[in-house]
């Protein structure tokens, strides 16, 4: 059964731009698993440590998607992005707890979830064209869980962090946090991805 679950995932083989640290068609091994939860951890140090200086809401989920792509692309097995969120999870309670970090609902949310989403998004994904599709959906679909999560919390007047009514800072977020999820994907895609299968060397000297 675990074996099923994280079987080979043959889209992210095919058009990966790295090679591969799996063992084709073996079992899940304890260093993948090891490398897979440190990509979720490199993702909540990245969201709570680094500051793009972009003013505009969402724009975290950048740094949240880069390493865990990077990790679908390294280990290129289904349901990766669990083990990643689970590594994110715990790495960002305990920068938390610790007084480390501040993550915001937003942030923390979209941490948790962006790798069960992209799991679940690249579920039918089998060329690099739909490897894109799936990364950019799965970005807007995660940042607009996180701008749930945040509007929420504004509106129960626990986000402190945020100073900006409602109202008007719900208008702007709505687009906001779209745009960055999608770029978010497309970004990540872009560099670990291949849109389309390399032509052959034959076919490259024709």
């Amino acid at each position: 059964m675990i074996n099923k679950w994280f079987g080979i995932h043959d889209g992210l083989a095919t058009a990966g731009r790295f090679p591969s640290i799996v063992r084709i068609r073996e079992r899940i091994s304890a260093s993948e698993i090891v490398l897979l939860l440190l990509f979720g951890a490199a993702s909540a140090a990245a969201v709570g440590f680094i500051r793009t200086g972009l003013r505009f809401p969402g724009n975290s989920i950048v740094l949240a998607m880069l390493p865990m792509v990077l990790g679908l692309a390294l280990v290129h097995r289904r349901n990766s992005g669990f083990i990643m969120g689970a590594g994110a999870f715990g790495t960002a309670a305990m920068f938390g707890m610790f007084g480390l970090a501040h993550y915001g609902a937003g942030a923390f949310v979209s941490l948790c979830i962006i790798g069960p989403i992209m799991d679940l998004a690249l579920t039918k994904a089998r060329s690099g064209r739909r490897l894109y599709i799936a990364l950019v959906l799965a970005g807007i679909g995660a940042n607009l869980l996180a701008l749930t999560s945040r509007g929420t919390a504004k509106l129960l007047g626990l986000d402190v962090a945020g100073m900006r009514p409602f109202g008007t800072w719900y208008i702007q977020a709505a687009m906001t946090y779209a745009i960055c999820g999608a770029i978010a994907g497309l970004i990540a895609a872009f560099c670990f991805f291949q849109f389309r299968k390399q032509q052959s060397n034959a076919q490259q000297d024709r």
